[in-house]
This record gives C-alpha cells, sequence and structure tokens, in this order.
C-alpha cells in the first residue's frame, strides 16, 4: 500500500472520529465565568463578574456589627443575633461527609465573614437517626473536619480559628422522619467564638 494513501486514511479517520464527537464532552460556561459548569458553585453569575476558582463572586458583601459571642455562655452563642452567619450552614448526603461543589457558596461567604472579622469559629457537625449513634457521632465530626479543611487547606484560613465539634443525633433542627427533616438534619453549623 502507498504511504500516502496511509496518510490519506488516518487523516480521514481523524476527521471522521472528530466530526462524530459528542458535544457532551465540550467544555460548557453558560454564564460564561471561565468556570465550566460540572465545577460551578455559582451557575449565574452575572456577566463581567471577578469569580474565584469555584464560580462564585470574588467579593462578598458581609455587614457585621460588634461581635459579642462566647461559646462558654449559651445565653448569648445561642442567641439569634449573636452572629451574621447563622444561617451559613453547609449540608451533606446521606452518610456521606465529604463536602459537596453545591455548598462552596455557604463557604464563600463563611469565608468573606471570616476576613472581615477577626474571630474563632466553632464547626457544629450533626447528623439525621439514621444509623447507629456511634456511627453517626464520628460522621458528624468528620463533616466538621472536613469543612475545617477546607477553610484551611483551599482558603488558606489559621487552622487555630477553628474548633470542631460533632453532636451526632443530639440536636436536629427538623422532624427525622421525614426525608426533607432528615436533609435539613446533615449538616454543620458555625458558631462564633471569642472565648
Amino acid at each position: 500500500m502507498n504511504i500516502s494513501l496511509l496518510h490519506w486514511i488516518k487523516l480521514t479517520l481523524l476527521i471522521l472520529g472528530l466530526s462524530l464527537t459528542s458535544q457532551v464532552y465540550a467544555w460548557q460556561d453558560t454564564d460564561q465565568d471561565g468556570v465550566p459548569n460540572i465545577k460551578d458553585a455559582c451557575p449565574n453569575t452575572p456577566a463581567n463578574t471577578e469569580v474565584l476558582a469555584n464560580g462564585c463572586p470574588y467579593e462578598a458583601e458581609v455587614i457585621t456589627d460588634n461581635i459579642q459571642c462566647d461559646i462558654n455562655d449559651p445565653s448569648t452563642y445561642s442567641s439569634a443575633d449573636c452572629h451574621n452567619i447563622a444561617t451559613a450552614i453547609v449540608y451533606f448526603e446521606f452518610a456521606i461527609a465529604e463536602v459537596d461543589l453545591s455548598q462552596w457558596k455557604t463557604l464563600a461567604l463563611v469565608k468573606a465573614f471570616l476576613e472581615a472579622n477577626d474571630v474563632a469559629l466553632v464547626l457544629v457537625g450533626h447528623t439525621d437517626i439514621v444509623g447507629t449513634p456511634e456511627f453517626n457521632y464520628q460522621l458528624s465530626l468528620q463533616r466538621a473536619e472536613n469543612v475545617r479543611r477546607v477553610l484551611v487547606e483551599d482558603y488558606g484560613f489559621n487552622p487555630n480559628r477553628f474548633t470542631v465539634i460533632g453532636k451526632g443525633i443530639s440536636e436536629p433542627v427538623a422532624d427525622n422522619r421525614s426525608s426533607e427533616g432528615r436533609r435539613l438534619n446533615r449538616r454543620v453549623q458555625f458558631i462564633v467564638n471569642n472565648k
């Protein structure tokens, strides 16, 4: 067989293969922020917005007041106005301790809060009621530790700013008899700790 014919066949097969390649494998970035949809924690970022590697806006505005919280005094740290990150909750899938990419938007808010305030945080892990109490305690502790790891390794915060606590099944916020209630109970919450 002629060498030029072999090159022609190879070239034809290459072109044919490329033309039949599915668009599924193409880079898709619908909000055009430079982060592919599969990794974009904030998929609807406005045009020309500077974003972090996770696709969320670079600067998050956090309005804070003078924080007066003490983890050792339940009358202050459990107060609804104790801190502005009371609503920052990282949720988890069933029996999973890894932080899901969908939760990075919440972590970006926590990052902005920590940058604006010289405070330490207690990361409190929780689980639903499915499983043994021992397993759930370890799972809740691992969830809080994984959130701490993201804040330290990915955002560069000093690990001494965080205390990790696992509560297991002991503090549900919703009814564990429903799947929605169990979903809401699988979480890590943030409490300001002024020591």
